[in-house]
């Protein structure tokens, strides 16, 4: 029984590509839900949900098919020159240390793309090793990360009007969906 899907987001307005999994499997959601993340939420609110179609990839029974299967299917699309929504490789949510152990392991960088695509065709059981290294991590060494995404696209120079947390200070309040953090904060321009 599948646990989730892989799906692929395409903007009609400027042809990007968001590409993401859920474990949302309700037909009212499969119909509807288009992605998250921060560069792909700004163009659905800047857009509108009408201008995107969403494709879906595949179902799969385990998580670690599906995380493989997302970090291949962000790696061909920028293989092949297309622009992504996403900021991140995908699989992992500690993706730093992913990309690290990549490197480390095969010479390559997310930026090496036809490098990297051909490390994880080529490489298929050390990959989905790397990947599951990257799933049990603390919940600091997330929030590290998170952090660092966050100051990437989010404005931390006020407080949370959510949470109140501090001004620089990456909320906590919602560990389970660390998505949905921060989601009051204004964007960064």
């Amino acid at each position: 029984m599948p646990i989730g899907y892989l799906y692929v987001t395409e903007s009609e307005v400027d042809g990007m590509f968001y590409v993401g999994q859920s474990s949302r499997m309700d037909d009212h959601s499969v119909a509807t839900y288009l992605g998250s993340g921060d560069y792909f939420a700004q163009a659905l609110a800047q857009h509108g949900a009408e201008n995107f179609t969403k494709t879906i990839l595949g179902y799969f029974d385990e998580q670690a098919d599906l995380d493989y299967a997302e970090v291949h299917a962000i790696a061909r699309l920028r293989a092949h020159g297309c622009d992504l929504y996403n900021g991140g490789v995908g699989g992992p949510r500690a993706q730093r240390q992913f990309i690290r152990a990549m490197f480390e392991r095969f010479g390559v960088f997310p930026t090496m793309t036809d490098a990297w695509l051909a490390a994880v065709e080529s490489n298929v059981d050390d990959v989905r090793a790397l990947i599951a290294e990257g799933v049990d991590v603390s919940s600091d060494d997330f929030y590290v990360e998170y952090e660092a995404q966050l100051l990437q696209t989010q404005d931390l120079t006020g407080e949370c009007p959510r949470c109140g947390a501090a001004v620089g200070a990456v909320c906590r309040t919602k560990t389970d969906k660390p998505s949905r953090n921060h989601v009051k904060r204004p964007v960064a321009a």
